[in-house]
């Protein structure tokens, strides 16, 4: 049995079910995983083995010799976009409420005393959260709970704004004035958020990202008119906007999203209407492809000579498999967007940081092998 994308094997996804009933059926197991991408923990690697019943891995990297004649140069560039003053006013509000929120929960000593608190922090303190509140229903748990969820609320708001731009976030808070929970009703009292919520009511200026990009395809198309491009962002909002702002300028781009249908304005593609842009994409009928998460993963588009980043992506996996688009078949190229000292650059630098950790766990495995553990399933514990 082969699992490509190996490095979804973790948890309850559907691969670690399938191992488990071909490993206890079959009669002569044999199990190949392959991956780009395995993640930059141990931890993670030793799920993915343990998942997959992985008692070798074998690791190559495009220096090595029998890989690199396959594979082309992908040079990486980073364009550093300032935010407009407007922009940076609503930021600070919102930054002030966020930081007030994630004070008190140090002060309750649920997260440590760090500088800069993750995201996965925040995400990971609900799971304990609501661990203890099955044991015990006190009220202290449940104002715990208000605040974590509101500064996650609150670091979406910062994040929509600093990297994808105003138009995102109206749109995030008319949602959150339709969300009956106590915490996010109580959130939008504060005079700060409201202050916010009118200045970006009032706010009629795109994300320069938007204009840089403009000029970044403008450019590729120029040196070469028959490149083909991906350009990959987070919401579909954004999306929407880069198709629209291209088309302006007589470019060919296209939507290219997931299935799912969030609502009226939203709408997703049926699988059919996926493989039809994919084949129109492969065809030249279109020469930009404006996609989501979903074009990370699993297309099979050669020759595509232009990826850009509308955003900095915090995960090593989703940063590789992107850059992965491009530098297949030809020298390939990639622009990754950055909002001057927003989240943006946290994000790039924690991602850059989680390859250099995957790239070294690799190499561990590559010179010292993995050992035999002492239980009937093998794990990678070497590393």
């Amino acid at each position: 049995m082969v699992f490509d994308e190996a490095h979804r094997c973790v948890k309850d996804y559907d691969y670690t079910e399938l191992a488990s009933k071909y490993h206890e059926n079959a009669l002569n197991p044999l199990i190949l995983g392959l991956t780009a991408s395995p993640g930059g923990r141990k931890q993670r690697v030793d799920e993915i083995c343990r998942n997959l019943f992985i008692k070798h891995v074998e690791t190559r990297t495009e220096f090595d010799a029998d890989v690199r004649p396959y594979v082309q140069t992908t040079s990486v560039e980073w364009e550093r976009v300032a935010l407009p003053a407007s922009y940076r006013a609503v930021s600070v509000l919102l930054r002030e409420v966020y930081d007030e929120k994630v004070e008190k929960l140090k002060s309750m000593k649920l997260i440590p005393d760090l500088v800069i608190v993750p995201k996965k922090l925040l995400l990971e303190l609900r799971e304990h959260l609501v661990v203890r509140l099955r044991k015990t229903r006190s009220g202290y748990i449940f104002a715990a709970l208000t605040l974590q969820s509101q500064a996650i609320s609150l670091l979406h708001a910062i994040e929509l704004l600093e990297t994808q731009g105003a138009v995102n976030l109206k749109a995030y808070f008319e949602r959150m004035s339709m969300n009956p929970k106590r915490s996010v009703k109580s959130l939008l009292k504060d005079v700060r958020i409201q202050n916010a919520c009118g200045l970006v009511s009032e706010l009629d200026e795109n994300h320069p990202k938007l204009r840089v990009v403009s000029d970044l395809v403008s450019q590729q198309l120029k040196s070469n008119p028959a490149a083909r491009i991906i350009i990959f962002t987070q919401y579909r909002d954004t999306v929407d906007q880069i198709v629209s702002v291209l088309n302006q300028v007589g470019m060919r781009p296209v939507r290219f999203v997931g299935q799912a249908t969030r609502d009226e304005t939203s709408k997703g593609l049926t699988q059919n209407e996926q493989v039809q842009i994919l084949n129109d994409f492969r065809s030249n009928k279109y020469n930009l492809l404006i996609t989501t998460s979903i074009g990370e993963e699993g297309l099979h588009v050669p020759d595509v000579d232009y990826v850009i980043f509308y955003e900095a992506v915090p995960s090593e996996i989703r940063t590789i498999q992107r850059r992965g688009r491009t530098g297949r078949t030809r020298i390939g190229r990639v622009t990754v967007l950055m909002a001057e000292d927003t989240v943006d650059e946290a994000y790039y630098y924690s991602s850059l940081r989680k390859e250099q950790q995957m790239r070294s766990i690799l190499e561990k495995v590559r010179t010292g092998g993995l050992r035999r553990a002492k239980k009937k399933t093998t794990l990678l514990d070497y590393i």
